[in-house]
């Protein structure tokens, strides 16, 4: 099974975090819309307008082989709050 690779980027730190695996857009939007909904204290929920959601490439589980590709954007973080 391949997976994705995904990160946030920071505006103000003008980085991304550390890549995280998901299934697939979908399931990472919803881990994303997860800690802003469940953690208010969370910077995501605090300052939503400085992060976003991108595509950075993919893992596949039966060779080992991670190929990627120019982040690519999927998500203001700003537009899951109050979805």
């Amino acid at each position: 099974m391949k997976k994705v690779y995904y990160a946030i980027y920071d505006r103000k730190a003008e980085m991304f975090s550390a890549p995280f695996l998901e299934i697939k857009d979908g399931t990472a939007i919803r881990a994303v819309q997860d800690q802003v909904i469940n953690s208010p204290d969370h910077p995501f929920a605090k300052y939503p307008s400085d992060f976003s959601l991108h595509r950075l490439g993919e893992f596949d589980e039966a060779s080992g082989v991670i190929t990627g590709h120019m982040p690519e954007k999927l998500q203001e973080i700003e537009n899951l709050v109050g979805e």
